[in-house]
């Protein structure tokens, strides 16, 4: 198969640095290379009718030696589609940025170059189109947690015309909202919001609620997913009591089974509701409001349900500081500010008023304690962000509508109010006479009738305080069942074991797993307005998900099958769950979940998987390209990410960054992809270094790469020590940016190559 080389001479700005004539002489003499055809600019439209004319007259494959594909690339496929070609079987040569801007040194640069450049020929020569699969995706969507990002979810999607499903462990819908009077930062009454929504929630047609219920099973199919749920038993008596009131919320008793509940009404304040209240924990209650309009006609036992994408909506826990001598929760009237939230709901146990749980006294010395369970290595090491807003809003609402002559103080280490309003909140608590202590605390203990409070200032200074109530400000931890859940969907957990995005800066509500999407607290702490956010971002990218005809190229590697064992390998390490092993079958690929990461093919022992355009004998192919042109100068070959890796030399040429000529660099779709024999093959063809330039790990885009990486190099080293081999070879975990980084290593690998 023939190639074209359309060499462009960027406005003239290649020919300053590289010698363009002898590298036009050198792609005619390469065997492969059927035409050379020339422009000065690719990237524009005022050449494209020229180009393909010029294209259009020559072979199906076509090289560029341009500039940065981010440029050039669109508007070279558009020449090749214009021309009647296939745009897969483009290949571009880097030549400014990674070339011409960091090679200062004419000959240098053009020798490089024409490394490059037959590789690239090689690569052309090799690359094939690929099949585009169609999916048409099951129109229902899946929401798994009814609470405020859950519901918005669901609203936004019924809006879009798709049939939703929610699932929720508890017996009614709302979540933590509706157990909480006001919000910040305007004091809004949550009654106003909830009774209006939660209503036209539970009457909007075209969503189905499974109250009480647990997923049990996924199971992917190239539709979407056929989920299995479990309906728990529900016996919840909803009518008023005399002397009681109307059940307001039922509190999950675990002694009696995760799914019994103890039901609270709306009573005047005594033992009963304040015990209710200290019982309490957000995650383990459920506002019943307006639980009547639920219908619990579905009965228990295993259902399935088809959808075509989910959004995990699973909320958060408080973290619970039991046991835990220094905060002194346990002891009597020391709460936390979720209970805090319920002795001030109108509706609530205690109808609104702030009492002590001890005796119902009204207590007038109030300290907040924020940072608990949150900012501390020892429990969880991150902010949990609403926190500061929480016991501003109530220290606040305590002194405008509860009780103006409370004394209260909020001990912080910082105070986060970064929020829109939110400034202005912690002036008007100021204003209001409400005392900021900067310090830690040591100690929470009981003085008789009181409780005293023992901290360091900011000073490191001790200090100490009296209460007659303590509100401890517990952090945000995930929601109980969220780690098995993630492992049913296969949602990858962070460090804190919430749930993992793809892509915290850019991909926030997107995972690892095709269609899965992740919104509100279950993927970290936050406040109602951002989990709002996120749930209309994850119902729209739910919805488009979910358009009828999608289109993939079907890039999933090859299976050679006279070289398989059917040992099961490949689908025990993919990370997507798309390799299946039907009995007396060779491995099937779901084009779909599938993403070509290369995983499976470099942990097959016997070489039965090959990826389409990565596959080992082109890069094998590209390496002796390069090697056979290797000049006196030592040579450092470089297998690069071809996201993270392209992007990192792209900026090295945008910053002006000069380094040596010597490095080469080939691409690889992922770390993962790349195998033990490409890199003893480098060796032995001559390369003096070898350097892999791969994703950080905890951002690869293929999830583990760099770490599949670092364990086969491990091997090589290894081997190496064993056979006396003193080739060095060098690992570089790194983003698009981290240029100093990248330099710094190369210089070391280039010192080690001349000790060596």
């Amino acid at each position: 198969m023939s190639v074209q080389v359309v060499f462009c001479t960027c406005g003239g700005v290649l020919a300053e640095h590289l010698d363009i004539e002898e590298l036009k002489s050198f792609a005619r003499e390469t065997q492969g290379v059927s035409e050379i055809i020339t422009t000065d600019a690719a990237c524009t439209k005022a050449m494209r009718d020229d180009l393909v004319e010029a294209v259009s007259q020559g072979s199906e494959k076509l090289v560029a030696f341009a500039c940065t594909r981010s440029v050039c690339q669109k508007p070279l496929e558009a020449v090749m589609e214009d021309s009647g070609l296939d745009p897969e079987n483009l290949v571009i040569v880097n030549a400014k940025e990674q070339l011409a801007w960091v090679h200062p040194d004419r000959g240098e640069a053009t020798l490089k170059a024409k490394m490059l450049l037959k590789a690239s020929i090689e690569k052309a020569i090799s690359v094939s189109p690929t099949e585009t699969v169609s999916f048409e995706r099951t129109q229902a969507a899946l929401i798994v947690g009814a609470g405020i990002a859950g519901l918005t979810a669901a609203s936004q999607l019924i809006d879009m015309g798709v049939k939703v499903h929610v699932i929720e462990r508890r017996p009614a819908i709302g979540g933590a909202m509706p157990l909480i009077s006001k919000t910040f930062p305007e004091e809004d009454c949550t009654m106003c919001l909830r009774g209006p929504h939660m209503i036209s929630m539970l009457t909007k047609p075209g969503i189905t609620y499974h109250v009480n219920s647990e997923v049990k099973d996924v199971e992917r199919t190239p539709k979407g997913f056929k989920v299995t749920y479990t309906k728990a038993p529900l016996d919840l008596d909803l009518e008023p009591k005399k002397g009681k009131g109307s059940p307001v919320e039922a509190i999950t008793v675990p002694s009696a089974g995760p799914q019994e509940y103890k039901l609270i009404y709306s009573s005047e304040p005594d033992k009963e509701a304040l015990e209710a209240v200290t019982e309490s924990k957000c995650g383990s209650c459920t506002s019943l409001f307006p639980a009547a309009l639920m219908v619990h006609e579905e009965k228990p036992g295993d259902k399935t349900i088809e959808v075509g994408s989910v959004i995990l909506a699973t909320g958060f826990k408080d973290f619970d500081p039991t046991g835990i001598p220094k905060w002194g929760y346990g002891l009597p009237d020391v709460i936390t500010q979720y209970q805090l939230a319920r002795l001030m709901d109108p509706i609530g146990p205690t109808g609104g008023r702030v009492l002590r749980p001890s005796d119902a006294g009204t207590p007038d010395r109030i300290v907040m304690i924020q940072c608990v369970g949150s900012r501390d290595p020892e429990y969880n090491r991150d902010c949990s962000k609403y926190c500061c807003m929480a016991a501003i809003k109530h220290a606040t609402v305590i002194k405008k509508f509860k009780n103006p002559g409370a004394e209260i103080t909020i001990l912080f280490r910082d105070i986060r109010a970064s929020g829109y309003g939110f400034e202005a909140m912690y002036n008007e608590a100021k204003e209001l006479g409400v005392n900021f202590a900067h310090g830690d605390i040591m100690s929470v203990s009981s003085h008789g009738d009181a409780l005293g409070i023992e901290y360091t200032d900011g000073m490191g200074e001790p200090q100490s305080l009296d209460a007659d109530m303590v509100v401890l400000s517990t952090g945000m931890e995930p929601s109980e069942g969220s780690t098995e859940l993630a492992e049913l969907f296969n949602v990858e957990l962070a460090d804190s074991g919430f749930m993992k995005e793809v892509d915290e800066k850019v991909a926030n509500i997107t995972t690892r797993a095709p269609g899965v999407f992740i919104a509100g607290t279950c993927t970290g702490p936050k406040n109602i307005p951002d989990s709002i956010a996120q749930a209309g971002a994850a119902a729209y990218m739910s919805g488009s998900h979910l358009s009828i005809d999608v289109e993939k190229k079907a890039n999933h590697p090859v299976v050679i099958e006279d070289n398989c064992g059917r040992c099961g390998i490949c689908r025990s390490v993919c990370p997507y769950e798309a390799i299946t092993i039907p009995e007396d079958e060779y491995p099937q690929f779901d084009a779909e979940l599938c993403q070509s990461c290369g995983l499976c093919v470099s942990s097959c022992p016997t070489h039965a998987l090959e990826t389409p355009n990565y596959g080992y004998n082109l890069i094998d192919a590209q390496v002796e390209a390069i090697l056979e042109e290797k000049g006196d100068q030592p040579l450092i070959m470089g297998f690069c990410c071809d996201d993270c890796g392209y992007n990192l030399l792209d900026t090295a040429g945008f910053t002006g960054k000069t380094y040596t000529s010597g490095f080469i660099p080939v691409y690889v779709n992922c770390m993962s992809n790349l195998s033990l024999r490409n890199v003893l093959n480098a060796v032995r063809r001559g390369a003096d270094a070898v350097m892999l330039v791969g994703c950080v790990k905890d951002r690869c885009h293929f999830l583990k790469g760099t770490e599949r990486s670092k364990g086969q190099m491990q091997i090589i080293e290894e081997l190496f020590k064993m056979t006396g081999v003193k080739t060095p070879i060098k690992i570089l975990e790194s983003s698009g940016t981290m240029v100093t980084q990248f330099l710094e290593a190369l210089g070391e690998l280039e010192a080690m190559v001349k000790e060596a």
